[in-house]
């Protein structure tokens, strides 16, 4: 997945799993996101915020709300 971008809506508790990711930063564009499988432990990320991610293994992101991210992959 290196070098790829996406832009993703998420649905209240709905998910989606990447593998693969060893560098990404995330934009939350819309509503609330909880990001797990990162160097930093679990993540909560709000409309407007915007944080560099350094997956484990998978990287797994859940709606808390009804969401809208935008990730650059590196």
């Amino acid at each position: 997945m290196k070098g790829k971008s996406l832009r993703m809506s998420l649905g209240k508790d709905k998910l989606v799993s990447l593998n693969g990711v060893k560098k990404a930063s995330l934009v939350c564009e819309q509503g609330k996101l909880w990001i797990t499988g990162t160097k930093e432990g679990d993540i909560v990320v709000k409309s407007g915020e915007k944080v560099s991610l350094f997956p484990l293994h998978r990287l797994v992101i859940q709606g808390g709300t009804e969401s809208m991210f935008s990730m650059e992959i590196n």
